[in-house]
């Protein structure tokens, strides 16, 4: 366990994580059927489905970004809300293309990890303010999105094995 705190704390252990997280998410997609992808999960994943997911982590990677740059570019700025929850509804991503989906994602992670690569160690220590969780660094960021990366690729994992026990 000791492991896993300061590994969450270390810049590059999170690039690296964070980096592997979208050859991840397309591996345990290869070979699924579209009709798969958009069907719904079971037990805690009832209301998702896996193209769900991989839309959530798009966007989500968006607002990410979003928030690194902002405090990057200035002084203890305020910060936009990013929503970890947010489950996208059926009617909003059945016209999704899961390669376009997965490459975006992939597009938009490579960007974040760029921001993070260009950073100094101390710089990793420049915060912004969130409207609900209060002043928070680039490395609170980056730990939020690293575990956010590992519960949704677990969840994958949970909802291709599903399917492959049919």
């Amino acid at each position: 366990m000791q492991y896993v705190r300061q590994a969450g704390s270390d810049p590059s252990f999170l690039l690296k994580a964070l980096n592997e997280a979208s050859g991840e998410l397309r591996q345990q997609f290869y070979g699924i059927p579209r009709p798969l992808l958009l069907e719904p999960g079971e037990g805690n994943d009832e209301d998702w489905c896996l193209l769900g997911v991989a839309v959530h982590l798009r966007d989500v990677e968006a607002g990410f970004a979003e928030q690194v740059e902002t405090v990057i570019s200035r002084c203890e700025p305020a910060i936009p809300h990013v929503d970890l929850d947010d489950i996208p509804l059926h009617d909003d991503i059945e016209d999704e293309d899961e390669e376009d989906v997965l490459a975006d994602f992939h597009y938009r992670r490579r960007h974040s990890s760029y921001l993070l690569w260009d950073l100094s160690a101390g710089e990793w220590d420049r915060a912004g303010v969130h409207p609900y969780r209060g002043r928070v660094t680039i490395t609170d960021l980056a730990r939020e999105m690293y575990r956010h990366d590992l519960e949704h690729l677990w969840q994958v994992r949970r909802m291709v094995a599903a399917l492959a026990a049919r």
